[in-house]
């Protein structure tokens, strides 16, 4: 099987955690029988997808990126996961992910730094990069990640390809059941794909919901420039800037709009929900789940130092009483009214920003610590907070959000653009990204996918 080879090839950029290779290739002849049988095959038959490593999927552990839980076996697949297998998809192997879902880079010393496919010295980004991963390189062709604070749209942005955070205001609409949480709060499974059309593929089969590409012609699509343009590096704005010019010449109109107030009013709540789901709901989720797995000791023996950082911090942390529940629903709807009567006022569809303010950053040999800095249009900035500095707030409004290429920067590596929407209507923006990969047109693919 030639994705099995690909794997093979590419193992240096540890995309996977565990993989059966047998067990993918009686799958596969499974399939080939039924076709060439004519027994009825489902919309998905044969496709081969990975699955992070903190979801569930029968046979292999849920570890979640961390050496603690390679012993969590699960007892049955997660229903975002059945739904895909009901589709007629199969699963190639667990992708690998930033320990415990806590950080943007997905350099994991448990197992391994993931590579950037574009550049393997680079980070795909996180949590969800080895599936990004594997996606770049060709491995395969359609997996599954999970966002918190930007995790299926970070690692999208910085490896080329393309995933959907789904809506989770009003009731989560992918089943968060059978993942390991980081907060509550804010996780929810996302889709991820090379193109927006194949994440349109997954997502029907996950929700029902039937997605078709729209016109761009007379579709009005914000453009924050203040805040997510603000500070961003030159070579981003310049590829995100001409997406957007091949969006206006596909008959979108362009509205320029200040999204500061939004921000300035979500960014408290993304900040409470955060840390009171970190320091609490890994516990919670062991203590339902495997009793006998202590979650302070699976934080205290993580090997990741930024995110072992962000959860002391988490610990640390004092809220005023009250605090933690008004940020789960009155300051929460509050912001939720202030986004829709944006939209409302200015007609939009969506808005537009790029995913992350640069391209892909190095992988520091010794890994990631909290206090590594980066350049952010032209200044130095903390790479644990810039790396979700325009993904998080989309989760703190619960909104659906989705990441597709926007074209190589000078430098050879990708640049994301991200489309946001109203909450619930997820189909729609999903057809208005279908659309737009068409206006803006497909990355190459990195040339380690191609080498034979």
């Amino acid at each position: 099987m030639r994705l099995l080879k690909q794997h093979t090839r590419l193992r240096h950029l540890n995309a996977l955690t565990w993989i059966d290779e047998a067990k993918v290739l009686e799958q596969a002849r499974a399939v080939d029988l039924a076709r060439k049988s004519g027994d009825p095959l489902g919309p998905l038959a044969g496709l081969p997808v990975v699955v992070k490593d903190n979801i569930d999927t029968m046979g292999f552990p849920t570890s979640s990126g961390t050496a603690s839980l390679k012993g969590l076996m699960p007892k049955s697949d997660g229903p975002v996961v059945s739904a895909l297998w009901c589709a007629g998809a199969f699963l190639l192997g667990k992708a690998n992910m930033h320990e415990l879902a806590g950080g943007g880079t997905s350099s994991n010393p448990a197992f391994g730094f993931v590579g950037n496919p574009y550049d393997p010295k680079r980070t795909p980004g996180g949590s969800s990069g080895g599936t990004a991963a594997a996606l770049a390189a060709h491995i395969v062709p359609a997996g599954l990640g999970s966002d918190t604070a930007g995790s299926v749209r970070i690692p999208s942005a910085l490896s080329g390809t393309a995933a959907l955070r789904p809506s989770i205001a009003g009731g989560k609409l992918y089943s968060d059941e059978g993942m390991v949480p980081l907060v509550g709060d804010l996780d929810t499974i996302g889709p991820m794909a090379r193109t927006i059309a194949d994440v349109a593929l997954l997502h029907t089969a996950i929700t029902g919901q039937k997605v078709a590409a729209t016109s761009l012609v007379g579709v009005r699509i914000g453009v924050p420039r203040a805040p997510y343009w603000e500070d961003i590096n030159d070579d981003v704005r310049i590829v995100a800037q001409a997406s957007l010019d091949r969006l206006r010449d596909a008959g979108a109109i362009l509205v320029e709009v200040d999204w500061t107030n939004v921000m300035t009013a979500a960014l408290p709540v993304f900040q409470t929900l955060l840390t009171n789901g970190m320091r609490g709901d890994l516990a919670a989720y062991l203590a339902r789940r495997a009793p006998e797995i202590d979650a302070r000791a699976v934080i205290d023996r993580m090997q990741s130092r930024d995110t072992k950082h962000l959860f002391a911090m988490a610990d640390d942390a004092v809220f005023p009483a009250g605090a933690v529940e008004q940020a789960r629903t009155r300051l929460r709807a509050g912001i939720q009214t202030q986004y829709r009567d944006k939209f409302r006022t200015h007609g939009l569809a969506a808005i537009a920003f790029p995913t992350e303010p640069i391209t892909a950053p190095l992988i520091p040999p010794g890994g990631d610590s909290f206090e590594d800095e980066i350049m952010v249009g032209g200044k130095t900035a903390n790479k644990v907070f810039a790396l979700i500095r325009n993904t998080g707030i989309t989760c703190a409004l619960g909104v659906p959000g989705i990441s597709l290429p926007a074209g190589l920067a000078t430098n050879g590596l990708p640049v994301g653009l991200e489309l946001d929407g109203l909450a619930g209507m997820d189909a729609a923006l999903l057809g208005l990204g279908m659309a737009a990969e068409t206006a803006i047109g497909r990355l190459p693919p990195p040339a380690l996918a191609k080498a034979s």
